[in-house]
């Protein structure tokens, strides 16, 4: 009998610390409740995110208009750079049901001579090319057209919905 306890207190202890690791390592630092932000002026999206938190954002609704600086940054935090090379951002879900996308601020995607800049109601080719992390994207209703290669290389995506 005394052998049946002391074989059932190891493997409950066990059992702790393998969940709090497991626990740990899906988690680590991220922050995986959804992030909402309302940008009142297209461009600020870098201003309402400490840099050293946007790798660590994994759901994010943005509500407002967005550009091309806003696109980068969401790139960026989506695991591409402007140049398609890996960042350590970890954003996977991305809701814009409730943005607009329009002309004006940097470019998002830089393919070989020329940047790629939005457009209003478009999401232009290249947008989201390589970014590995996104798993679920919700576009605008109020988008009109998806440019070529707006999601090549996306290879966790499972979603695109567009309202």
């Amino acid at each position: 009998m005394k052998n049946f306890t002391f074989n059932k207190q190891f493997m409950v202890l066990m059992f702790l610390l393998l969940n709090c690791f497991a626990s740990y390592a899906a988690n680590g630092d991220l922050i995986t409740k959804q992030i909402t932000l309302k940008l009142t002026e297209a461009g600020t999206l870098p201003n309402k995110i400490v840099s050293n938190k946007k790798d660590l954002v994994t759901n994010l609704k943005i509500i407002g208009e967005i550009n091309g600086t806003d696109l980068r940054f969401i790139r960026e935090m989506a695991g591409s750079d402007v140049k398609g090379n890996s960042t350590s951002g970890n954003l996977s879900v991305l809701d814009l049901s409730e943005a607009k996308f329009v002309a004006g601020g940097d470019y998002y995607y830089k393919d070989y001579e020329d940047g790629c800049y939005t457009s209003n109601d478009i999401i232009g080719k290249y947008a989201f090319r390589d970014c590995k992390s996104l798993t679920s994207v919700i576009i605008p209703s109020s988008v009109t057209r998806i440019g070529e290669h707006a999601f090549w290389g996306c290879s966790s995506l499972a979603s695109v919905n567009w309202r």
